[in-house]
């Protein structure tokens, strides 16, 4: 028997039982599969605004090659358009994120009924205390906020242009 697995035996083992310790794992597994759903709508909402951002430079770029004549219309429509897509799909994607993050704060609270979490761990409460008094202001606002708040600018970006093609 080697030093390590002495030592191994001579540390108190915990007194779950099996069932309970599958039942763990069970919960964790599927924990960590919410929280990677969360983080997939996260990325997917980036990468869609990354690409309608990309699709505005785009038009606009063309109508100022057309000077802001009536032809370009179609194309300052298709901004606030793209703009207001973007609000309604990034709201979308906030919603799915709430769903697998309030999922995933329900498998927190089983596996602390199980007992494998801390209820109140000190750790943690000292940290998130430490973080919002460091960012008190930015804490509050809500990211999911900026998000759809990008997006509707750029559709009212979109409803300007069109009422200057229009006016000139």
């Amino acid at each position: 028997m080697s030093t390590a697995d002495q030592l191994d035996s001579t540390q108190p083992q915990p007194t779950r039982s099996v069932a309970s310790g599958a039942s763990c794992d069970v919960v964790l597994a599927y924990w960590a599969e919410q929280r990677q759903q969360l983080r997939q709508s996260e990325d997917q909402r980036s990468a869609m605004t990354n690409y309608l951002l990309v699709i505005t430079a785009g038009l606009t770029g063309l109508i100022v090659a057309q000077k802001f004549t009536l032809g370009a219309l179609p194309l300052a429509i298709m901004i606030l358009t793209v703009g207001l897509y973007g609000a309604l799909t990034s709201a979308k994607y906030h919603e799915r994120a709430t769903y697998h993050l309030h999922q995933a704060r329900a498998l927190t609270q089983t596996l602390i009924d199980l007992g494998a979490l801390d209820q109140d761990d000190p750790n943690i409460q000292a940290k998130r205390e430490a973080h919002y008094a460091a960012h008190p202001r930015l804490s509050r606002i809500r990211l999911h906020l900026l998000w759809t708040g990008l997006h509707t600018a750029n559709a009212t970006f979109g409803a300007v242009l069109t009422i200057v093609i229009i006016a000139r």
